[in-house]
């Protein structure tokens, strides 16, 4: 039923009941999530629930680092892992993920120093809302180069789920891996490299970019030709970074870095391998109103096993910041007469690897209703210490940007 029919059937009812004399009491209605949400603005009590999905609007989601380890992969059930981060990744038309391992069922789980996961592993974050993933980082060719066709083969067969990945080259394949996903009227373009590897075997399948001057500037360029031979709405850059972990700096190199990929047709350069969260840049025109491009430095971990002894008692222990991360999710509108896109809403979900009694590792949205219920339930220590580690995570966040 279209809205205009919706809004003259729903108002002759109103007529109705009070013709009847009979009195009712409107829904209570969610407010809208905005960053200028005006107290006075109009309320239509005709509105759904949930605004639903139009042409020019599109809702995307950017997580970390989903890494396993021996803590993870040795859990019963993986498909816990993310049941309490669901009603925001499932909330979105995309979410993005970098998966830190190969996908080879063949061989058996393996941790660090040379990831390995089962197709299960990977496909309960699939279950879970995850759609578009990042394949290319430092363990891409753990498993050489027969890991590397099998993850590609595991994604590829995803395909007809709505699932993408780009990373890794198939057979005989020059040049940068992409892919165009598109929903209604919105065209995405993806494109995901690395800058470091931890071996060189089959290095050419891999879509890797040495850190030096001399190749970003090609990099440079072959960004504004895939932008310019595939005409999109957005552009978003996965980027496994060459820089330290646990670091949380961002040098002013890196800050030109990600500006010069923007100026070469990129709109979300979306960052990963600290395995910790750093803060992100929003960018706005200076004639602009809303803003249109960002660079995220780093989200951090959505999951891994590296925070396997929590520091109770020193919170501020740099290691345990590879227990947190954020879910970053942006409105993206345009008009009907213009097709660029304005963001008009970013969201920054923070979120923690909760261990619980079972030694189960899971996803929890680290909020002060996560910490009431630990404390509800007895268990002081962790809402103690999730309690800090959520101040001290604030703290990183949003810049913006004129420019």
């Amino acid at each position: 039923m279209r809205f205009r029919e919706f809004f003259i059937y729903s108002f002759c009812i109103g007529i109705v009941f009070l013709l009847l004399a009979c009195t009712s009491t409107p829904p209570a209605m969610d407010s809208i999530p905005g960053e200028d949400v005006s107290d006075d603005s109009p309320i239509d009590l005709f509105q759904p629930e949930e605004i639903p999905p139009t042409d020019n609007r599109l809702v995307l989601t950017f997580g970390g680092d989903i890494m396993a380890h021996v803590e993870n992969f040795g859990m019963t059930d993986y498909n816990i892992i993310y049941a309490d981060i669901e009603e925001i990744i499932q909330n979105d038309d995309f979410t993005f993920a970098n998966l830190e391992t190969p996908v080879h069922e063949g061989r058996p789980y393996e941790s660090y120093p040379t990831f390995n996961v089962q197709p299960e592993y990977a496909q309960a974050a699939i279950d879970a809302g995850f759609e578009v993933f990042s394949l290319a980082n430092n363990h891409t060719n753990d498993q050489g180069y027969e890991g590397m066709e099998k993850t590609l083969s595991f994604f590829q067969a995803q395909a007809a789920e709505g699932v993408y990945a780009a990373g890794i080259k198939p057979a005989g394949y020059q040049g940068l891996t992409y892919q165009v996903i598109e929903k209604g009227d919105w065209k995405i373009l993806f494109v995901a490299v690395t800058e470091i590897l931890n071996r060189f075997n089959d290095y050419q399948k891999i879509d890797y970019v040495a850190p030096s001057a001399s190749r970003r500037k090609t990099l440079f360029k072959e960004l504004a030709q895939l932008r310019q031979e595939n005409p999109c709405d957005v552009f978003v850059l996965s980027l496994h970074t060459c820089e330290d972990e646990y670091v949380h700096e961002i040098t002013q190199v890196r800050r030109d870095f990600y500006r010069t990929l923007l100026d070469s047709g990129v709109d979300f350069v979306w960052a990963n391998h600290p395995h910790l969260a750093k803060e992100w840049e929003v960018f706005t025109a200076p004639d602009e109103e809303y803003p249109s491009a960002m660079a995220m430095y780093a989200l951090g971990n959505t999951i891994s096993g590296q925070r396997r002894d929590p520091q109770f008692t020193k919170p501020e222990t740099n290691r345990d910041y590879t227990g947190d991360g954020y879910l970053i999710q942006v409105v993206l509108e345009k008009d009907e007469e213009d097709s660029d896109f304005r963001i008009t809403d970013i969201t920054p979900h923070l979120i923690t690897t909760f261990i619980d009694e079972n030694n189960n590792y899971l996803i929890h949205q680290l909020n002060d209703d996560f910490i009431q219920k630990l404390r509800g339930a007895g268990n002081e220590k962790w809402a103690t210490y999730l309690a800090a580690r959520k101040a001290l995570m604030e703290k990183i966040g949003r810049k913006d940007v004129v420019r």
